[in-house]
């Protein structure tokens, strides 16, 4: 008797951690994926530019791109080479992204599924989400509040400021979905020329 397939697909929910409405988004992501494709993955679903550093905390295990002079006594394992195959052990149901030590956005992932992926299926893909992606170099959540209350009240000493810094309106329920999808379809094909 053949043994079952395991599941080779996830569906993940990334919640931005300190800011209330907490920005979400929810993919679905192929298992085969090293954890360096999840964070390029992740910039696409939050539309962050991929300009700082990053880590995954997985496991008790931090993987990113390690550098041959890594500061302090803990290790990191390369990202670019460990893959979300991890997944299916069970031992992690959540996990911890972080991205821009400056501002510090940290990102809590949650395992929703494990599935098997349909044939022809293309992933990532992004699934659904909500609230806007904090601007990068904002300064982190105590930052962002007050990006928030000054560019919403047009009497506020920085609100011009921040309007041109910003380059337009910031509206917190437009996540951008086009742009997101467009991301994805990207990454998708990637994926689709490298197999």
């Amino acid at each position: 008797m053949n043994k079952p397939a395991a599941p080779d697909a996830a569906r993940l929910r990334i919640s931005l951690h300190d800011l209330d409405p907490a920005p979400w988004r929810m993919i679905d992501v192929p298992l085969s994926m090293t954890f360096k494709g999840l964070h390029d993955t992740i910039q696409a679903a939050f539309l962050w530019f991929d300009s700082h550093l990053w880590e995954l905390d997985f496991g008790g295990r931090r993987y990113g791109l390690p550098f041959d002079d890594d500061f302090g006594d803990d290790t990191v394992y390369n990202a670019a080479t460990a893959r979300l195959t991890k997944l299916r052990d069970g031992k992690a149901s959540a996990f911890l992204y972080t991205y821009d030590m400056g501002d510090n956005w940290e990102h809590h992932i949650e395992v929703v599924e494990l599935f098997d992926m349909a044939k022809g299926v293309r992933l990532p893909r992004f699934v659904d989400g909500r609230w806007r992606t904090p601007p990068e170099d904002v300064g982190g959540p105590p930052g962002f509040e007050m990006f928030l209350e000054a560019i919403g009240d047009p009497t506020h000493e920085e609100h011009q400021h921040l309007l041109d810094w910003y380059g337009k309106p910031f509206n917190r329920e437009d996540i951008e979905r086009d742009i997101i999808d467009i991301q994805m379809s990207r990454l998708a094909n990637m994926r689709r020329a490298k197999a």
